[in-house]
């Protein structure tokens, strides 16, 4: 209706070619000089801006006289009615934000989202079979790119070549409210996790390694804590109130404390293909959950370290039960690291 009724007029200015000089921008003129009852169109009969077509449909069919004659014809639309929003009615930030470059965009050409404000490049493309898979794999699925595997594609059938190694690269926002974005997000993401935790403890959870050099996360698992004093024990405890340090963390309003027992990381393959954790020194460790990424999955045990060997823990000392070595699936690790910061 409104597009109809603006082709029945002269040339429309937001319909001809901007490039032309002639009508770049013809003057606009407020008064109905043309005796029509419509304002908003200059002497030649243009519409010179979005504001003058706005006064021209508003003059035109937000009247007594439009709206009796649509409800005579018993038309489907029988009233309407407009609003001008313009520069000075539309907030806009007064920083605008800036992101980190991506060095080496124009010389990559292939790129692979790992969170929030970080991407993978490479110079070449490789679709080989091992490539597709592991670029097109949803969550859960056990080919996932990730840093404890260097990035790289098992199987890839141009592995080895420097043309064809992912490189990790930064797009975060620097300024203006998306820089909280990913904190935010990791925050959120940990409360919900530790709300839906089991009571009693027993699950696997990954955990952001705040200042690793290794490592970006610890496994652990939770257990009933007495220091929470619930009775029967929990495995976790929300805060409320101000902050406040305990067990030697800060804790924030709606901050969950939960409970944790560390598991150490084995590297006997090397290849990033076995991840193999066993416990270590035995004690508690409480945290704050919005270090937490992953909770409530499920670890294959795959044999038991030998008595007498060590890798950070005294096996010796230990029960067989103790010494058994876990599976993290990789699907697993790369799902938790897309919610670290």
């Amino acid at each position: 209706m409104l597009k109809q009724w603006i082709r029945r007029r002269k040339v429309s200015k937001l319909s001809v070619d901007p490039n032309d000089p002639t009508l770049r921008c013809p003057a606009e003129d407020d008064d109905d000089d043309e005796g029509d009852g419509v304002e908003g169109l200059n002497d030649e009969g243009l519409m010179a801006s979005a504001e003058a077509c706005y006064k021209a449909w508003k003059g035109h069919f937000e009247t007594d006289a439009w709206r009796a004659s649509a409800a005579e014809s018993m038309r489907a639309v029988s009233a309407i009615y407009f609003h001008w929003a313009g520069l000075d009615d539309i907030w806009r930030p007064v920083v605008d934000v800036q992101f980190d470059v991506v060095v080496g965009i124009s010389s990559s050409y292939q790129f692979f989202m790992l969170r929030e404000g970080e991407v993978l490049a490479r110079p070449h493309s490789c679709w080989c079979p091992a490539c597709f898979d592991v670029a097109t794999a949803g969550p859960g699925q056990d080919a996932r790119l990730a840093p404890y595997a260097g990035y790289k594609v098992v199987g890839c059938t141009r592995a080895g070549s420097a043309f064809y190694e992912w490189s990790n690269k930064s797009c975060r926002a620097k300024t203006g409210g998306e820089a909280g974005s990913p904190d935010l997000r990791a925050r959120t993401h940990g409360h919900a996790l530790a709300a839906s935790l089991a009571p009693v403890g027993g699950q696997w959870v990954l955990v952001e390694a705040y200042g690793d050099d290794k490592d970006e996360l610890w496994l652990g698992k939770t257990l009933a804590f007495g220091g929470f004093n619930a009775r029967p024990p929990r495995c976790s405890k929300k805060h409320t109130g101000q902050q406040a340090n305990k067990f030697t963390t800060s804790f924030n309003n709606g901050d969950y404390m939960v409970a944790v027992q560390w598991y150490e990381r084995l590297c006997e393959s090397g290849d990033g293909e076995r991840l193999e954790f066993v416990m270590g020194e035995r004690q508690v460790d409480v945290i704050n959950s919005t270090e937490l990424r992953l909770a409530g999955f499920a670890l294959a045990p795959i044999g038991v370290l030998p008595a007498g060997v060590t890798d950070g823990i005294e096996s010796a000392s230990v029960s067989e039960e103790e010494r058994v070595k876990w599976r993290l699936a990789r699907g697993d690790e790369a799902e938790a690291l897309t919610w670290c910061r």
